[in-house]
């Protein structure tokens, strides 16, 4: 049986040059120190060697440990070899603030980036070192014998931050860190985040605050941190009759205070500037006009006209101080508890419809523990790093964007105008059970849903484009009366009517076929938008499903003036419920009202109803990002592409978290978007309208490698 014997540091004092002196216990098979381990037939077979053995932790934010920061014992240039111009030319450090040919001093960082085996990224993204990496050492003579004689003594941290050095000679060495922040794994910071969080001047980068500007002296680069420190390096065998050993422990702390940040990206689009769901049908002034699409319907229908605009976004959030228990226990009062994050707290990018967000975690603050372990502290020390952040998005393309000049209208008298919805991110309900324009405590549970992000991780956007087919006649009480679902007499829930021309009147589908029509060709197909479904008369259409990295802002009109015969009726169901006779309920959410969002801030005025119009956060791990970056603009995984990202959303993927008890509202999700048939199992993404691509967009950031 294997038995350890373990060596406790007292950690408060944080190994500044400390010394432990320890009985070894015979039996032995390995020590432990720290979150490291060392055999005792490697101790054993070196008994008779005067050395040391030097251990230690590279320290952020007085508790996090640091991975991937690189320890040596300095060697200065022998004078011999400073005569030889080979090794000197590699050489030339006889003190550790010498610079070599290009100027740059003594350091362990990697001369060029290399591709991680694991995740396929390049690392470090902008290598500023000057050292060789491991397959240029092998292959050339003369690195291979500098790097034996004057790299001996090197050590890497591992995800703790703990470092250990066998065999150091005993007495006063020079004891060197090499860190650079963008490259020390799960802490890694990038450019932006550097800027907006850390405070650096946006004069050390370039590329809009994606890169750092190039320098040969290390001092000048924000990202990189260089210490030396003398330290007195005792016997490993201190006392060879009594087995006890010595210890010499050195902590590093570096300056730079960091902080765990994640990404959410995503794209969208909208309708064209003369597209919406709501116009005159026969003048029957029937409540199906509302689901009408605008003339020309073959274009307006299809992805042709659809066009590119940035969203805005609002950014909500739970504070440090409210538990995760009182979160999930839906015991928060959102209205005086949950705060918005100021834009100046986060990063922005945006292009052509494309949006990526880079935000600092702010919850579960937490340090490295002597093991190696994630240890919580109170949200308000000043040691740790927060790895968590709660809260949801509201994004929407404003008018200024995607302007809307034009107007339609029911019957002779009723104008409408047209309007897009905000969508909240993640929402979902019940049937009926979406927010109303009164203070419940279901508006309460739709303002606590949210989503749990983690630093380190990339997020996106899921959006079911849900589709309301009405065939209603042409008399205005074609209503639900007890209004059990809400929705209106005739409505047909992600239902494909039969043919195209039917089509027109189901609001939120989207038709992605390219055809002719009266020697007009309609050319939907180029921008490779998914089908999930298929009319009788060939036609192929998306709608009634969950499409992921993309949100499609729809178009919908409302009853701007005059009356449309349909016992006030202002908008299609789609987005709103709407009440028999009601003219005030029904237009609440079409104008200015003062009904709280969250954390002070009030108008919901163009929320969509959440009991229909479902969405959610998604993580997209960067494997799978590497897989997307080949794929057409629309694509489909029918299980055949190793994914590893579990959260997308389709037909029978429910999330673990919160009380999704359904994949989809509304029999939503099944094959060709026919209630009644069997669930689709695929899963469907689009990476961008036009000239949008986010995964594209990702990289160019230098957020991901290609």
């Amino acid at each position: 049986m294997n038995k350890s014997q373990k060596i406790l540091f007292n950690d408060s004092v944080k190994g500044n040059n400390m010394h432990f002196k320890v009985k070894l216990e015979q039996n032995v098979n390995n020590v432990q120190f720290l979150s490291m381990d060392v055999s005792t037939e490697d101790v054993y077979q070196d008994f008779n060697s005067d050395y040391g053995v030097l251990v230690g932790r590279v320290i952020a934010n007085d508790g996090i440990g640091i991975p991937n920061a690189k320890i040596s014992v300095f060697i200065p240039l022998s004078d011999d070899d400073s005569t030889d111009s080979e090794i000197s030319s590699i050489y030339p450090y006889k003190t550790p603030r010498e610079k070599n040919n290009e100027g740059k001093r003594y350091n362990l960082l990697p001369r060029v980036s290399k591709i991680d085996p694991i995740t396929n990224q390049w690392k470090p993204k902008q290598p500023f070192g000057s050292l060789p990496i491991k397959e240029e050492i092998i292959t050339n003579p003369e690195y291979l014998d500098v790097y034996k004689k004057y790299y001996k003594y090197t050590a890497l941290t591992n995800n703790a931050g703990d470092y250990m050095i066998f065999g150091v000679p005993i007495g006063t060495q020079t004891v060197h860190l090499s860190v650079d922040i963008t490259d020390i794994g799960e802490y890694s910071m990038n450019p932006a985040s550097m800027v907006v969080n850390l405070g650096y001047s946006a004069n050390l980068f370039t590329d809009n605050n994606t890169k750092i500007k190039e320098s040969k002296d290390l001092n000048d680069l924000p990202n990189i941190e260089t210490q030396e420190i003398s330290v007195e390096i005792i016997p490993f065998w201190g006392d060879a009759e009594n087995f006890e050993i010595g210890i010499t422990r050195q902590d590093f702390r570096i300056r730079s205070v960091l902080n765990k940040t994640f990404v959410l990206f995503g794209t969208s689009f909208t309708d064209g500037n003369d597209s919406m769901w709501g116009h005159d049908y026969r003048s029957d002034r029937s409540i199906r006009e509302f689901y009408r699409i605008r003339p020309d319907w073959m274009d307006n229908l299809g992805m042709a006209t659809k066009r590119t605009a940035n969203v805005t976004e609002s950014i909500y959030y739970y504070p440090p101080e409210i538990s995760d228990e009182t979160i999930d226990g839906y015991s928060v009062d959102p209205i005086n508890q949950m705060r918005k994050l100021d834009s100046s707290e986060y990063t922005v990018h945006k292009r052509n419809g494309d949006f990526v967000y880079i935000l600092s975690c702010n919850r579960n603050r937490v340090i490295t523990g002597e093991n190696g372990e994630e240890v919580p502290v109170p949200y308000d020390s000043n040691e740790g790093v927060f790895t968590e952040f709660r809260g949801f998005v509201v994004l929407e393309i404003e008018d200024s964007e995607a302007p809307m000049e034009f107007s339609s209208k029911i019957g002779t008298n009723a104008v409408l105008k047209p309007y897009r919805y905000k969508l909240k991110f993640p929402q979902h309900a019940g049937k009926n059970q979406s927010f109303e324009p009164t203070e419940s405590r279901t508006n309460d549970n739709w303002r606590n849903e949210n989503f749990k992000f983690e630093g380190g991780k990339i997020y996106s956007f899921s959006r079911f484009n849900g589709i309301i087919y009405n065939n209603g006649n042409t008399s205005d009480v074609d209503q639900y009366n007890d209004y059990t679902d809400n929705f209106f007499g005739g409505d047909r829930h992600n239902y494909l009517r039969g043919s195209i021309e039917t089509n027109v009147n189901n609001v939120g589908i989207i038709m992605n076929s390219s055809f002719t029509y009266d020697d007009e060709y309609y050319n939907h197909g180029q921008y490779e938008f998914p089908t999930n479904c298929v009319a009788s008369d060939g036609f192929s259409f998306f709608g009634g499903n969950w499409m992921n990295l993309c949100v499609h802002f729809p178009q919908l009109g409302f009853l701007e003036r005059g009356s449309s015969g349909t016992r006030d009726t202002y908008t299609a169901d789609h987005f709103a419920r709407q009440k028999e006779n009601d003219e005030e309920y029904n237009s609440f959410y079409l104008t200015n009202n003062s009904q709280d969002i969250v954390g002070g801030y009030k108008n919901t005025k163009f929320f969509a109803r959440a009991d229909f119009n479902w969405t959610d956060i998604i993580e997209v791990p960067i494997t799978d990002i590497n897989l997307m970056i080949d794929e057409s603009k629309g694509f489909i995984d029918t299980g055949s592409t190793v994914y590893t990202g579990s959260t997308y959303r389709n037909g029978i993927n429910i999330p673990d978290s919160g009380d999704w008890v359904e994949a989809c509202p509304f029999d939503g999700g099944k094959i060709n978007c026919i209630p009644t048939n069997p669930v689709d199992p695929n899963t469907y993404f689009y990476k961008g309208y036009d000239e949008s691509d986010c995964i594209q967009y990702l990289i160019d950031l230098g957020i991901v490698d290609n």
